[in-house]
């Protein structure tokens, strides 16, 4: 499967992995060595998202400036340049920068490579526990998590300008990655005077200074404050339960019974409207953050006078803390194996359907060969009449389909090779009748599972066939694993049936042919 790029493509899907789009003529391999194999999200404000492969068949995340302006371009070139400074886990690395030239286009494309972030957006995790708020301790271990990645931002004398849920990402193993550093803008004097900026941002999470073309570092914390108004409430910010339009209140904690009010507080100074008045830096901010995980219920007369040696300049470590809905979600995120129930079934209705494909196509077929010159001749010593020659012949299409019948097709080839003797006419009607319910399923299985991942059977219970790393199999590997299955399952089914004991549910073919079967639905979630 290939994706052409090119924006005015009217058929941008290619089946194939040809060197060259087939509908517009534009070079589907970029830059020599990324191949677009999906479109991911095509509602970015400046271009669309895509998912690659490299020359090595690693999957990579591609950005595409379609907004031709000087400013866009600038913006996106200072995204390049900036995830290659920044070196951190939370951080996605950028890998390659090129400008591609579609063909018979006036408009040449600006591509951003970066590594792949398997995982869920923090909005769409939200969306997939109902929109539960999330506990304390899971609060303060993303506020950390964050806190150090803004930290590493901010070192650089770059802030970010965009964050909200839907730009922070939750991998399997529990670690955030902050994404789409597209707004972001370095620090420099005339943004700390106060010049005017680029106004770039999301309503409901930018701050006021931000709305009227101004952003300084501390807007990142406002943004951060609202995001965390978010998880702890479940609600936008902009939800008419927590905010009224008409006075400017914004009332959230009544919905957070359960967090310590010094986190609450905390939160609020996150929000606080003027700049000043919120956190001078990340160093205080990671300060700050240490202090409530150390002491939530400490009044703030207690936090004045207690000091901490060197506490100021401690970077705190990122420590994951347990928490059960998490682990659940996590769960969900990891592949998820086709069991061998579901497999089973998913096979029955597969045999069902390829065997009414081959009575039928098959039926028709020898029908048509009786109606030319191939089967004039046809002595039918077997006391068959011609007229009902096409239902015999659907018969013998369908038992093609099975084992038996392949095991008599490929017996009575052997036989007649080995007793030297020609084969009769009623002879070639029958192997070709076997011969093209064979060849029905061959085509079945090999071409889905090529083209779509998934035969109907599979289809229908939403399980896809990848290979061991959950990308698209070859035509190549389609052919082995059709081949692999058709000899493990000759003696008694034995090779199929150890889906049932092995530890991600695959068959003696699937392991041979380096296949699984996943369910569709834990795959959609990377991004």
């Amino acid at each position: 499967m290939s994706f052409c790029i090119n924006p005015h493509c009217p058929k941008p899907k290619s089946i194939t992995e040809s060197r060259y789009c087939q509908s517009c003529g534009s070079d589907l391999l970029l830059n020599g060595k990324y191949r677009v194999t999906n479109l991911l999200s095509a509602k970015g404000g400046f271009g669309n998202t895509y998912e690659v492969i490299d020359e090595h068949k690693i999957p990579k995340v591609l950005k595409v400036l379609t907004y031709d302006s000087s400013k866009a371009i600038d913006l996106f070139q200072q995204e390049a340049n900036l995830l290659k400074q920044l070196n951190h886990p939370g951080i996605p690395k950028g890998e390659n920068y090129f400008i591609y030239h579609p063909r018979e286009s006036q408009t040449a494309l600006h591509c951003l490579v970066m590594e792949k972030i398997a995982g869920i957006d923090l909005e769409e995790y939200q969306k997939q526990r109902g929109f539960k708020p999330i506990d304390y301790n899971l609060a303060c271990d993303w506020l950390t998590q964050l806190a150090n990645i803004l930290y590493e931002v901010h070192k650089h004398k770059f802030y970010h300008r965009d964050i909200k849920p839907s730009n922070i990402i939750l991998k399997p193993d529990g670690q955030l990655v902050l994404i789409d550093f597209g707004a972001a803008r370095q620090v420099t004097k005339t943004v700390l005077a106060g010049g005017k900026n680029t106004g770039i941002y999301t309503p409901g999470y930018a701050p006021p200074e931000q709305s009227r073309g101004h952003s300084v570092p501390q807007s990142d914390f406002y943004a951060l404050g609202k995001t965390f108004v978010f998880l702890l409430t479940g609600k936008e910010p902009s939800d008419p339960k927590i905010y009224n339009i008409n006075t400017n209140e914004f009332n959230w904690r009544k919905y957070t019974p359960n967090i310590p009010s010094r986190l609450a507080d905390f939160i609020d100074n996150l929000m606080a409207e003027k700049p000043i008045d919120r956190p001078k830096d990340t160093k205080t901010l990671l300060k700050i953050i240490t202090d409530i995980k150390a002491n939530p219920h400490q009044t703030k007369k207690t936090k004045k006078t207690k000091k901490t040696k060197n506490s100021s300049l401690e970077k705190p470590k990122i420590i994951p803390i347990p928490n059960p809905a998490l682990i659940s979600l996590l769960a969900a995120i990891s592949p998820s194996y086709a069991g061998f129930w579901l497999r089973l079934k998913a096979s029955l209705i597969d045999s069902f359907i390829v065997l009414i494909i081959a009575a039928l196509l098959g039926g028709y077929i020898c029908f048509r060969l009786q109606q030319w010159s191939t089967f004039q001749d046809l002595n039918l010593d077997f006391d068959i009449a011609k007229e009902i020659w096409v239902y015999y012949a659907a018969g013998l299409s369908a038992a093609g389909t099975t084992i038996f019948g392949f095991a008599l097709f490929i017996a009575a080839i052997i036989y007649n090779i080995q007793a030297k003797i020609n084969f009769t006419h009623e002879h070639i009607a029958i192997l070709t009748a076997l011969g093209l319910g064979i060849v029905i399923k061959w085509l079945y299985y090999v071409f889905l599972e090529y083209l779509f991942k998934a035969t109907i059977g599979k289809m229908f219970f939403d399980l896809s066939v990848t290979d061991s790393e959950g990308r698209r199999i070859s035509f190549a590997r389609a052919n082995r694993r059709y081949l692999l299955k058709f000899i493990s399952t000759a003696p008694l089914y034995l090779g199929f049936l150890l889906a049932a004991w092995t530890k991600k549910k695959r068959a003696l073919h699937d392991m041979i042919s380096g296949t699984q079967i996943r369910k569709k639905s834990n795959q959609n979630l990377e991004k």
